[in-house]
């Protein structure tokens, strides 16, 4: 009976080590409650939790790909923004202009900055239907987001 308690016990344990935390997910009624106060945290949050391309150099030809467990912070909280400008459009200049501004950060790894432009260039099709000007953003990240988006 001890070494079940105790085999419970570590086992419980254990699982705490390999815990990884999950993003706040607000509901449709929390987004619409957002205070811009509120909102200026979740972009302060997410534009520290970018990649910069200093802290990441790109992979050499022939590399194994490794994906870094923090980028699903930068990844969820790019998402997150674009959630809450959907349904919030009291933040919508404010998150647009975030998303704008990362897409066109050459600092930002490409593929988040491909992620921004993606969020930002999805929400002038869908809310305003109008499509953006890509030359304003670097090629790379909009040869990237266009593989999605078009």
């Amino acid at each position: 009976m001890i070494k079940t308690l105790i085999t419970s016990l570590f086992i419980s344990l254990s699982a705490y080590g390999n815990f990884v935390e999950f993003p706040k997910l607000y509901t449709r009624a929390e987004m619409k409650r957002l205070s811009k106060v509120e909102f200026n945290q979740i972009i302060s949050e997410a534009s520290s939790a970018l990649p910069l391309k200093k802290d990441y150099p790109a992979q050499k030809a022939g590399e194994v790909a490794v994906i870094h467990h923090e980028w699903k912070d930068a990844g969820a909280a790019l998402h997150e923004i674009a959630q809450i400008i959907k349904v919030n459009k009291a933040h919508s200049a404010n998150g647009l202009e975030f998303l704008k501004e990362c897409a066109k950060n050459r600092d930002v790894r490409t593929e988040f900055a491909a992620i921004c432009l993606t969020h930002y260039s999805v929400f002038f099709k869908v809310q305003r239907k109008i499509k953006i000007d890509k030359k304003e953003f670097p090629q790379e990240v909009v040869n990237l987001s266009s593989f999605i988006t078009d």
